[in-house]
């Protein structure tokens, strides 16, 4: 996998926590970082895919799309 590096400010209170359980994890930033927003990434492509299932198909029933949001919390 090829891998860039990239200049990102983040809010003073989240990079403490974030560093605090990259530490926890092994100390490794850059991997904590990519996998949250790895898994933000797969939420919002779930979410697309609802959409677009809804355009073709009609509204999702609601008790399917409490189980989709039980599966895929936020």
């Amino acid at each position: 996998m090829a891998v860039q590096k990239r200049s990102i400010s983040f809010d003073a209170n989240v990079l403490a926590e974030a560093e605090r359980l990259s530490q926890e994890r092994g100390g490794n930033l850059s991997k904590l970082v990519n996998q949250a927003l790895e898994h933000e990434l797969r939420i919002a492509g779930g979410r697309k895919l609802m959409e677009e299932d809804e355009k073709r198909w009609g509204p999702i029933p609601e008790s399917v799309r409490a189980w989709g949001e039980a599966v895929w919390p936020d």
